[in-house]
């Protein structure tokens, strides 16, 4: 009886402790394109702590409103680099390009750990707005744990900007902010495509400042994609 009881404290000690870059990952936009296949590698990890979340994911654009994706996502923390969640993830988009004010769309994700049960949802709108050379897109998602190895868990909050400059066809400098309940970090991104002539691969790299005492000083975020 005891031994359970430890061990499922374990768990939930485990599952509470997050990383000094949790919320940190990448800014949406909320367009789809139907039949667009895509292979995602991204890559969030923290300079100071040693610490890196890696995700790899395969998507597909089923209707002109609704994109799929399902990744696989490591950790290290403290140890070995492992493979630890599945998530798939469901992008809407609401509008069309130019019909309103500005563009808007809904994510839809939904995370599971393969050695505990323990599940993680997240829901939330996705705004852009283009003006001149400059688009601003923003995401507010709604984030919550559940499972029998998840100690009580309330709906959290996770922010996240982008303010980009359209300098040229490949090659978008820009400036994010990402804050969650706890992280908050701010800092330059650069979004390019077509790398070294390389047709339907797309970049993102940021590197991002901790601006409270629970966020990494300093945190580098990548993503490389092919489409097609």
């Amino acid at each position: 009886m005891w031994k359970t009881s430890l061990s499922g404290l374990a768990a939930m000690t485990t599952l509470a402790s997050t990383t000094a870059f949790a919320g940190v990952d990448k800014v949406y936009d909320p367009y789809v394109e139907q039949g667009e296949v895509e292979l995602e590698l991204r890559g969030v990890h923290g300079l100071d702590s040693g610490e890196y979340k890696t995700k790899v994911g395969i998507g597909y654009g089923v209707t002109s409103r609704w994109f799929v994706e399902g990744y696989l996502i490591g950790e290290k923390e403290d140890g070995d680099f492992e493979v630890e969640e599945a998530e798939i993830e469901n992008k809407f988009q609401l509008t069309e390009q130019g019909q309103y004010w500005a563009d808007f769309g809904l994510l839809v994700e939904l995370e599971k750990a393969f050695d505990e049960d323990a599940w993680e949802t997240k829901v939330g709108p996705l705004v852009q707005k283009q003006f001149g050379k400059m688009v601003a897109t923003g995401n507010l998602l709604f984030e919550k744990k559940f499972g029998d190895d998840v100690a009580q868990s309330d709906w959290e909050t996770l922010g996240s900007a982008q303010l980009k400059y359209r300098l040229s066809p490949t090659l978008e400098p820009g400036i994010e902010y990402y804050g969650s309940e706890d992280t908050q970090a701010l800092g330059p991104v650069l979004i390019g495509a077509n790398p070294f002539g390389m047709e339907r691969v797309k970049w993102e790299a940021g590197l991002l400042f901790g601006l409270n005492d629970e966020t990494e000083d300093s945190i580098l975020r990548w993503q490389i994609e092919y489409e097609f």
